[in-house]
Order: structure tokens, then C-alpha cells, then sequence
């Protein structure tokens, strides 16, 4: 378990220390820019509305990420370069991890760069965190990392499954039905009612039927399970981005059909 300082000091913010507490909102980070909506603990400023990842504190020590063989180095902003993600593909507008491996950049936001590559849940299910992939993403229909499209992705690994939820994707819905929650202030309302969320930077193709085709070649109660365990997956990996509790069974279910 990583251990954090309950108080520091960074040279971008100068009202003094920044205490590590609870959040108590929703905020933007000031590190990496990015909305966050877990209130968990982060830190935070005692004289304005700043808060700051627990991730996204500079550090003048590079780390290796195994996922992707690459040493990566702390970056305060992209310095006007247009950069992507290569975990989620959003646009990267403030800090960032940067490397190289195989001759190739890299760029992760900080809290995609701590992404857990293993996530068992309480019974027999487990997920890997990939870069690439040829399984297909329920919500896109694309398969994994491509030229055109950037994102990691989490695949079930028993079963046999052909399914996976791309990081892109899964952050592109959720990011989308909290902006339109938040705006019209309902907790009823379940989300918009547009495709993959535009705050996802990956490029995807129309699915078409593709992404229930394994529901669709079932019946009955086959389908339901299928749903079940489909709706499962989404919701841990929904945890292991946003820290969230699960979504709606509807609201997930409506995504995963959005295009059949």
C-alpha cells in the first residue's frame, strides 16, 4: 500500500501547504485537469478551491510501468504540444507521464499510469489490464489499440470471453452522463442519450451489431446471465477509473444496446 505525505508544497500552487483530506464535491484536478468524482482523499488547499490528485504530485523520480516496458518521467503540462493518452486517448492538458519503449512516446495521465493491471473481484472473476487486444468492446464494437484508436482496455480473463470494456469507453460514457447529471442537478436522470461519450479522445466505428452479437445468439435466460455478468464487469471497471459505486442496471444495459 503506498503511503502518502498528509501535507506538501508545489511550486505551481503558492498558498502555501496542500493537506491531504477527504474531498467533499466533485472536482477538476489541478494537476492533470481532469474531472474527478470519487471523494476519496486528495489534496487539497486551505484558502482556495484547489485540489490536486494524490497521483498527480510532481515527482522528480521516473517509475516503470511493466504494462508497456517503459520508464516514465513526471511532466508538469504538455507546453502546447497536442499529445493523447495512450491508456484512455483524451487529450492530455496537464500533467502527464511521459516515455519512450521501442523506439515509441508515451503519454499517460498519472492516474491512468497507476492503473491496476489485475482486478479480482470477491468471486471468481478477474480482469487484466491490456494495451492491446483482439477481443471486442461491448460499448464501441472496436477491437484494441490501432493507429486510429487509442485505448487500453480490461478483458475478462475466464470463460473464454471475446469481450472486453475499453478504458476510452467506459471514461467517455461515465464522464458524459455526470456532466449532463450535474448540469440538470436530477439524480433520476440516467444519462444523454448521444453514443460513446465525447470526452473520450479514442476514434470509433459504428458497431453496428456486433457488440451484443453474443447476446443475440442466445435466448432466455442465457441472455439475462449474459447481461448480468456483462453489466458486472462494466461496474468494476466503472470502481477501478471513478472509484463509483455500481451504476444502474438500466443505465448500463441501455449503453451496451445503444446501437444494436
Amino acid at each position: 500500500m503506498e503511503l502518502h505525505q498528509k501535507e506538501i508544497s508545489i511550486d505551481s500552487h503558492n498558498h502555501g501547504l496542500l493537506k491531504l483530506k477527504l474531498a467533499q464535491k466533485p472536482y477538476n484536478c489541478g494537476g492533470c485537469k481532469e474531472p474527478e468524482y470519487d471523494l476519496q482523499a486528495c489534496y487539497q488547499c486551505l484558502k482556495c478551491d484547489f485540489h490536486l490528485h494524490k497521483e498527480c504530485v510532481p515527482s522528480p523520480y521516473p517509475f516503470y510501468l511493466g504494462l508497456i516496458s517503459c520508464d516514465l518521467t513526471f511532466q508538469p503540462d504538455p507546453r502546447g504540444n497536442i499529445i493523447a493518452c495512450d491508456a484512455c486517448g483524451k487529450h492530455v492538458r496537464g500533467s502527464f507521464y511521459q516515455g519512450l519503449s521501442h523506439g515509441k512516446p508515451r503519454y499517460l495521465h498519472p492516474c491512468c499510469a497507476k492503473l491496476p493491471f489485475k482486478r479480482t473481484d470477491n468471486g471468481s472473476m478477474v480482469l487484466d489490464l491490456k494495451e492491446k487486444t483482439s477481443s471486442i468492446c461491448l460499448i464501441c464494437g472496436n477491437q484494441g489499440h490501432s493507429r486510429d484508436f487509442k485505448s487500453w482496455a480490461y478483458v475478462p480473463r475466464s470463460g473464454g470471453a471475446n469481450y472486453c470494456y475499453h478504458v476510452s469507453c467506459v471514461k467517455g460514457k461515465v464522464e458524459t452522463w455526470k456532466t449532463t447529471e450535474e448540469d440538470s442537478n436530477q439524480r433520476q436522470n440516467y444519462g444523454p442519450s448521444g453514443g460513446v461519450g465525447t470526452s473520450s479522445g479514442a476514434q470509433v466505428t459504428e458497431p453496428g451489431q456486433r457488440q451484443l452479437g453474443i447476446v443475440k445468439s442466445r435466448r432466455g435466460e442465457k441472455v439475462l446471465d449474459f447481461l448480468d455478468i456483462a453489466v458486472e464487469i462494466f461496474n468494476i471497471v466503472v470502481s477501478l477509473l471513478f472509484g463509483l459505486p455500481p451504476l444502474p442496471f438500466s443505465l448500463v444495459v441501455k449503453w451496451l444496446r445503444k446501437n444494436k
